[in-house]
């Protein structure tokens, strides 16, 4: 069951136009003058239910209009949307009652009041039976560590506490879709991790569908299976994570512990000698060994070298996310 579906996504925003003058740029006041900038053109997106979603592109993308067009915040110029079956900009009482969010440093509770009557004016807003509340409130308590901080004000919580308080407010009504924006800016690793540990609980133990924006590749790859890239208003990906690492990544590093530095020199030509990958010293007793998976197998090259040479350790490092998302932006127009 598609959960978002999206065609032709475009939108338009009208920004005052300036021109030079004595002290800089001049504002038209008497005509104002206005420039068109296009934001979005023609995104076309699918979600099913239950899917989680990195969606993906450099700042001024899109990624932010997008969402705020599917939370209803927005209105589109131009295309279809639908979210839960509803128009999210026409429906938007409605919609609210169906989704999540999370947006960054911005915090969905009450300044003032204590994170457990936070809770509680979320659950009188969105009408949450109380057993629906009542069990929520103690999953999420345990799985975010939230006992210490409920009877504190939110204005007393550090950045990570509050981002967890934040975190089971937006799940407490029971969405069936979550947007989350930059979840884990500005966090500590222990802070990233609980974070990710508990979105990626939802999305598999109850079936929530998560539509994640992020700078931090550790947050796509530690709750996504899929990604979604724009590039200055339009798509130029959508695959399944696995997917893009499988095609995209295919050169590898194998980083090779010997017993004694003397052997260093034998190994490289060995490996020289019989494969195609290219072997460079580290220090006097380990060598990284790079080579195409597509070329040249693991096993294959581990096997050689212990044919010939003893090993202590030997390590496989892979292309991270984060240099593949750039491979996909570098790639000419025509092959993306």
């Amino acid at each position: 069951m598609k959960i978002i579906e999206v065609r032709g996504l475009c939108k338009e925003y009208r920004i005052p136009d300036k021109e030079p003058g004595l002290a800089g740029t001049v504002k038209h006041f008497i005509r104002p003058r206005y420039r068109t900038k296009q934001a979005l053109c023609g995104v076309g997106l699918d979600v099913e239910a239950g899917e989680s979603v990195g969606y993906l592109g450099s700042n001024g993308a899109g990624k932010s209009t997008t969402i705020k067009i599917l939370t209803g915040l927005l209105s589109p110029t131009d295309g279809f949307v639908r979210v839960n079956g509803l128009e999210p900009h026409r429906d938007r009482k409605k919609h609210v009652r169906e989704i999540g969010a999370v947006f960054g440093h911005r915090t969905g509770l009450w300044w003032d009041l204590p994170v457990i009557d936070s809770f509680k004016a979320l659950s009188s807003v969105y009408e949450i039976p109380d057993a629906t509340y009542r069990g929520n409130l103690d999953v999420f308590t345990e799985l975010l560590g939230l006992h210490e901080i409920l009877h504190v004000p939110v204005r007393q919580l550090s950045l990570g506490q509050r981002l967890r308080a934040d975190l089971a407010g937006a799940f407490l009504h029971s969405p069936r879709l979550v947007f989350l924006d930059e979840p884990t800016s500005g966090l500590d690793i222990n802070s990233k991790a609980a974070v990710r540990q508990f979105i990626r609980h939802l999305n598999r133990e109850q079936g929530t569908t998560v539509f994640l924006t992020s700078h931090d590749m550790g947050d796509v790859e530690g709750i996504c299976d899929r990604l979604v890239i724009l590039d200055r208003g339009s798509k130029i990906l959508d695959e399944g994570l696995d997917r893009v690492k499988h095609r995209l990544a295919t050169d590898r590093h194998l980083i090779v512990t010997l017993p004694e530095a003397e052997e260093a020199a034998e190994v490289v030509r060995t490996v020289h000698t019989h494969t195609a990958a290219t072997c460079t010293m580290l220090d006097r007793q380990r060598l990284s060994c790079s080579f195409d998976r597509n070329t040249v197998g693991v096993a294959q090259l581990v096997g050689l070298i212990m044919r010939h040479h003893e090993i202590v350790d030997f390590e496989l490092r892979e292309p991270a996310l984060e240099h593949l998302v750039q491979r996909i932006f570098q790639r000419p127009p025509s092959t993306s």
